[in-house]
């Protein structure tokens, strides 16, 4: 009788064994799961701030802010600096400074924020101007600054509609703002 504990013991031990392996494999197995997941979470972007920008947006940006500075007295936009005239050049420095340019300039210079920002839109389908600003790294303040800046630009074409600005550069700007999450 005792031979056959014996047996009943020696294949118990086994399993036993067995089981004490697997249950050490298990724990070590989630431990190496959570460590890898705290790498991996700590490793993927945790705010919009840190999603790369599409290649090009930033120049794009800049050269949006310096046509609407032309606009704004040569202020800089939203952490962009100003547009500043050539030197020697004492008519356009006074034409920007005063504000006191013609509607065919305003619409010049809108259809060239048009095409920027069309370009923007499509390099970073789906994605608000704000969005895209955070990307780059801006702060909230400078992101209000840069969409005001596009609103008071959109009101002055507005208003000179007609006046040398064109309709349907005025109606662009207005679908690209909307596209880009911007209020009018």
């Amino acid at each position: 009788m005792n031979h056959s504990l014996d047996r009943e013991t020696s294949r118990l031990n086994p399993a036993l064994v067995w089981l004490v392996v697997v249950g050490i494999a298990l724990v070590g197995l989630m431990a190496m799961s959570n460590t890898l997941l705290v790498e991996l979470t700590a490793s993927a972007p945790a705010s919009v701030a840190q999603a790369s920008l599409a290649p090009g947006t930033e120049g794009l940006l800049r050269q949006t802010a310096g046509h609407l500075s032309k606009m704004l007295s040569g202020a800089s936009v939203g952490g962009f600096p100003g547009f500043e005239p050539p030197d020697d050049d004492k008519r356009y420095k006074d034409k920007i400074r005063n504000q006191s340019y013609s509607g065919e300039e305003a619409n010049y210079w809108t259809k060239e924020i048009n095409n920027f920002l069309s370009q923007i839109v499509k390099k970073n389908p789906g994605s608000t101007l704000q969005e895209i600003l955070q990307r780059l790294g801006s702060t909230s303040a400078e992101i209000d600054d840069f969409i005001k800046a596009l609103q008071q630009t959109y009101s002055t074409a507005e208003s000179m509609e007609g006046y040398g600005v064109n309709e349907i550069t005025v109606e662009t700007l207005k679908s690209l703002l909307i596209t880009l999450g911007v209020s009018l």
